[in-house]
């Protein structure tokens, strides 16, 4: 499940530096947690307190878990940490996911309607769909009694907000044309006798998805994850003592006093914390079709659901019956969804286009050299073909050989017709090249999207507020923020 999260910390033991003064010309350029030269005046407003030889450096920070609370989450953090941190419903940041665990050609769209025309205009082939909504449980009774040989389907453990992630596994693992990289391939195959309790073990432990998903993990997170999972424990020890209670029949003193305790206002508030996570938690479910049927696979289930069977023979897809099942969920319940699709990377098809394109052409332009060498005297440069470098096709030209009932044709063609179909051959190269200049410049984006999101500023705002308040600036300007009843 994911859960919204403050992004910034309450953490009151980190140390307040004293900032640069307007007369120090260097004092933009200087760290946060440098200490103010002699030379320089001290506001006196501010009380001195410098960084001692007991601050840890950041070569012992690199190493240690948890790294202090008013630094950022470091790779250390990430990768030992043990649980799956929020991601929110970003199709960017689904995408950078699948490219870096090496899933092919596949990326990640946003849906904005469940009517079959929308769904149709996507690009093809759309492997599955990924529902975000509140979580409630819905069509349980149709579960299953056991997972079914071929599908692969993997429970999401308690405390784990790998629903994310889990739900793009089970559309991958589940779709043959899909090729899910080396990890992946082998993380599949070593699970395929497990029941589906079993391969949500093997995900919690599976340090190659797991350090891609923390990634994304801020400081803020990985402490958020961790206070409610103590909710959910100190929840559960109090259910285990009400059992116990309800159970014995001594109603000795000690007992009245332990309720007591376990009463406290202390202890209620903690319990309210935790019912308002459940109660606000969201939750990611995976459609995905499988032979002509088409499964729910919800981690928190036992086991898939079946929602219903499609016939190609007669026009039916498998979007037909999921879009139908997605919209009732959503009209029966609040307006907080999110749907997102698994479709082919449109670059993928574009791919495979500008390699025959780039072989024909070759193969016309060697053609051309035998009949008349001096033929390239009348190409102008808008003429000359994008380059496959460019392009970045040049290793996947030798899967893509020309056909050899086109090559026997172009070998008749004379001069004037090789002409003209080399020039329309470098116009078709042209368009094909612009639409992949404008997808590869999305991918970049959706790169450059992940790593904002990556980049913790949790701990640096927090630390700004603490530099104004030690300046009474936050003091002095607080009135302008509070509105006069």
């Amino acid at each position: 499940m994911e859960q919204t999260q403050p992004t910034l910390s309450a953490d009151q033991n980190s140390v307040a530096t004293q900032p640069p003064t307007p007369e120090s010309p260097s004092s933009k350029k200087r760290a946060l947690f440098d200490s103010p030269t002699e030379e320089e005046p001290v506001n006196k407003k501010v009380k001195e307190s410098p960084i001692t030889s007991s601050e840890p450096k950041a070569e012992a920070i690199a190493s240690m878990f948890p790294s202090p609370a008013d630094y950022p989450a470091t790779q250390h953090d990430k990768e030992t940490w043990q649980g799956f941190c929020d991601i929110e419903s970003e199709p960017a940041y689904f995408s950078v996911i699948l490219r870096e665990m090496g899933v092919k050609d596949v990326t990640v769209r946003e849906v904005f309607s469940m009517s079959p025309d929308y769904l149709a205009d996507l690009p093809q082939p759309i492997y599955g769909l990924i529902l975000l909504f509140r979580y409630r449980e819905f069509g349980s009774e149709d579960q299953a009694d056991e997972c079914p040989n071929d599908v692969w389907f993997a429970n999401q453990l308690p405390a784990q907000n790998s629903c994310g992630t889990l739900a793009m596994l089970n559309i991958l693992m589940n779709s043959p044309d899909i090729t899910v990289g080396e990890h992946l391939q082998q993380f599949k195959e070593f699970t395929s006798s497990f029941t589906p309790f079993q391969r949500g073990e093997a995900l919690a432990s599976f340090d190659f998805v797991k350090k891609i998903h923390n990634s994304f993990a801020k400081k803020m997170d990985l402490l958020e994850n961790d206070k409610h999972l103590a909710y959910k424990v100190k929840r559960a020890q109090r259910q285990k003592e009400l059992d116990f209670e309800t159970k014995s029949k001594s109603k000795s003193k000690s007992t009245s006093k332990f309720r007591s305790r376990r009463d406290s206002a202390d202890s209620a508030a903690t319990d309210d914390s935790a019912a308002s996570f459940e109660e606000n938690a969201h939750h990611f479910i995976a459609f995905v079709p499988f032979g002509n049927e088409v499964y729910k696979l919800d981690g928190m289930d036992r086991q898939p659901t079946s929602i219903g069977s499609f016939a190609p023979e007669v026009g039916q897809t498998w979007l037909d019956g999921a879009s139908d099942t997605i919209a009732t969920l959503m009209a029966a319940g609040d307006d907080d969804y999110g749907v997102v699709a698994l479709i082919q990377s449109p670059l993928a098809p574009l791919r495979k286009k500008a390699c025959l394109t780039v072989n024909t052409l070759a193969r016309v332009e060697s053609r051309l050299d035998s009949l008349d060498s001096s033929w390239r005297e009348s190409v102008t440069d808008d003429q000359e073909p994008t380059s496959p470098r460019l392009l970045g096709i040049e290793a996947l030209l030798p899967d893509h050989p020309v056909l050899a009932s086109l090559a026997a044709t172009i070998n008749g063609e004379a001069l004037h017709g090789l002409l003209s179909r080399r020039g329309g051959l470098v116009a078709v190269l042209s368009d094909v090249a612009s639409r992949m200049m404008e997808d590869m410049a999305q991918e970049a984006a959706e790169d450059e999207k992940a790593r904002q999101r990556r980049f913790d500023g949790g701990p640096v705002v927090k630390k700004w507020l603490e530099m104004l308040a030690a300046n009474q600036y936050l003091e002095a300007n607080l009135k302008r923020f509070i509105k006069s009843s």
